[in-house]
């Protein structure tokens, strides 16, 4: 019984040190993807326990661990009988604090600045009091897609094949391309009909350009931490066998119009004269006594098939002579004397 109480005795002496003292209020491993040049707190909010009392001083440490470092462990940023104290050699000591003043208040949350791919690894919190309460933090950081050139080939013609071409030339792969037509002025619209993944990820090819396919277009490129965009208008005009066409309807017209004032010229000048036979007729039918020839010769038409020919003398005085038209035998009927 002595021994059985004595180990008893021991094992509640113990107790207190076996306790979880400090605690950690996070859950788990956070994995963090942020873009260089960035800004990030990295969260370490802790809580002492009542059984934590003693006269041993409470100790902060954040550690980077990445592939690369290899031997003793990289203590950048530690806290400590109420100082702060930077490490070197991480390059982190000139972009690195506390969160608070006074980390002992019960938060080692620190903020990183300045972001570079460089600083990509894992980050251990340490809160040591009577024991240690470990915290993860993973942190990958990745350049942001360069801003993308847009461009076309192919011509914007009605009917024909045209390509929307989109390249980015920095950025952390994988880069993800996507293109959409803006509506109203908006992005995010979806795609007419006819077009089509090209052969490379940030091309479209649009098939039989139409009407409905004329617009602004948007290229986004994306990564895990950010994106860019470019945009280029397609304005399809009509293709050129159209214009060839529609060339050739109007040389028809204009070969028509032509024909026809040749025709008309024509009809004129053979109505002029067989006005001027007519007139000479007249004359003639007065057996020469009209004192002028005719000078002015008019010409109409008459119902019936009969056409008219009228003459103006030089004294203003009129003499007429008609032409009968029937059945394709013409009439001559003589002018009255003067």
């Amino acid at each position: 019984m002595a021994g059985h109480g004595t180990r008893l005795l021991l094992l509640l002496g113990l107790m207190p040190a076996l306790l979880l003292a400090v605690r950690i209020n996070s859950k788990g491993r956070e994995v963090l993807y942020l873009a260089k040049g960035d800004s990030v707190k990295l969260g370490c909010p802790y809580v002492l326990e009542p059984e934590d009392n003693g006269p041993q001083d409470l100790g902060i440490e954040w550690i980077q661990i990445t592939p690369e470092r290899t031997g003793p462990e990289n203590v950048f940023l530690s806290y400590h009988d109420h100082h702060v104290n930077y490490g070197s050699g991480s390059g982190l000591q000139n972009r690195v604090a506390f969160v608070q003043n006074d980390p002992s208040q019960y938060d080692a949350s620190i903020r990183l600045a300045d972001l570079q791919v460089s600083d990509t690894g894992t980050y251990q919190c340490r809160v040591k009091k009577n024991t240690v309460a470990v915290h993860e933090v993973i942190v990958t950081v990745q350049e942001k897609p360069a801003a993308p050139q847009c461009w076309t080939e192919g011509e914007q013609a009605e009917g024909s094949s045209v390509l929307l071409r989109c390249y980015s030339r920095g950025g952390t792969s994988p880069l993800a391309y996507q293109w959409a037509k803006q509506s109203d002025g908006y992005g995010g619209g979806r795609l007419p009909s006819g077009t089509v993944q090209g052969r490379a990820p940030g091309d479209l090819l649009i098939r039989g350009l139409s009407e409905q396919h004329a617009g602004v277009y948007q290229c986004r490129v994306s990564n895990r931490v950010g994106y860019s965009t470019c945009q280029l208008s397609l304005d399809p005009r009509p293709s050129r066998q159209a214009g060839i066409i529609v060339g050739s309807i109007l040389g028809s017209l204009l070969l028509l119009t032509l024909l026809g004032l040749l025709i008309w010229a024509l009809i004129c000048r053979y109505r002029r004269k067989e006005c001027q036979r007519t007139c000479s007729d007249c004359r003639s039918s007065t057996g020469g006594t009209m004192p002028r020839a005719c000078t002015v010769c008019h010409h109409s038409y008459s119902p019936h098939g009969m056409s008219y020919m009228q003459c103006q003398h030089g004294d203003n005085e009129e003499r007429a002579a008609a032409l009968l038209c029937n059945e394709g035998i013409r009439h001559q009927v003589n002018c009255p004397p003067l």
